[in-house]
């Protein structure tokens, strides 16, 4: 039976890592990034992770929910805190799967850990500013100014992404409004809304430093180039998801021997349906 256990564990530099290990203690080890804003409380489907027997840990990045922040942290930054997390839990090999905006950190991940990583698989993710076509242009206004300053001025950036978000952070239900007809079907369905408030809640309760951190992170070069993550990369992506097809088609061209798949009737939070789907791939010894 599925069970959930809260835990943190002190880093090398002080900092706490807020955690949370899901499922089967013996079963097999899969590490899930969550999304921006989101927290360790992001799980698509206990059910399905128990049937699967998979032992799911999530985490929260610095300055989500009850992690320390860490200011100026990039990409590579996260690899050591997963790394110090999975030695914790006593995880010498493990799977990991990144979605949405805990994509990238988990390529950043396979990079850096490679020797240690049994498979990897995105959902939903975006790609670097500086290897997808059109990415720049493609950006809204307001987004593109916030990259732009990103860029010289990173701090400065934080500042405006926090400031944006404070509506969000006093009402964090806000943030699950509108989006496609598949992702509004994901969020009225009772039992995966509650979980997907719980998430949203989780991440902006400190605040939305961490939310900033991670959108600054991910606007400015992430430190290592598509073609050097490992080969046979599951990648996902929703055909509804409007925001992210450029994003794909670049992942599932860049990435060495990529496993890319479409689901034609999901959006964004198509992880959350296609759960099931995703530990087939990615939960091997």
């Amino acid at each position: 039976m599925s069970h959930a256990r809260d835990g943190s564990v002190a880093l090398p530099d002080g900092r706490r890592l807020a955690y949370c290990d899901w499922g089967d203690p013996d079963g097999v080890p899969v590490v899930l990034f969550h999304g921006a804003p989101g927290s360790r409380r992001f799980h698509p489907d206990e059910q399905v992770t128990a049937a699967a027997g998979v032992r799911l840990v999530t985490f929260d990045r610095p300055g989500f929910g009850a992690s320390d922040r860490l200011e100026g942290r990039s990409l590579l930054d996260t690899a050591p805190d997963v790394a110090a997390l999975a030695d914790h839990l006593g995880l010498d090999r493990f799977a990991v799967v990144g979605v949405s905006a805990g994509g990238p950190h988990a390529l950043a991940c396979s990079v850096v850990l490679r020797d240690r990583l049994q498979n990897v698989a995105v959902a939903s993710t975006p790609g670097p500013l500086d290897e997808v076509p059109g990415a720049w242009a493609a950006l809204p206004e307001r987004m593109r100014i916030a990259a732009e300053r990103a860029r010289v001025d990173p701090p400065g950036a934080v500042r405006g992404v926090v400031r944006y978000m404070q509506r969000y952070a006093a009402e964090p239900a806000t943030y699950l409004q509108g989006g496609p007809r598949a992702d509004r079907a994901v969020i009225s369905d009772p039992p995966r809304r509650e979980m997907l408030l719980a998430d949203v809640a989780e991440a902006l309760r400190p605040g939305a430093e961490g939310f900033a951190d991670d959108m600054v992170g991910l606007w400015r070069p992430w430190g290592f180039r598509l073609d050097e993550v490992p080969r046979g990369v599951h990648v996902w992506h929703g055909a509804e998801d409007t925001r992210g097809a450029p994003d794909f088609e670049c992942l599932a061209a860049r990435f060495p021997g990529a496993h890319a798949t479409v689901w034609p009737d999901q959006g964004h939070y198509g992880v959350v349906p296609r759960w099931g789907e995703i530990l087939a791939a990615v939960a091997t010894r």
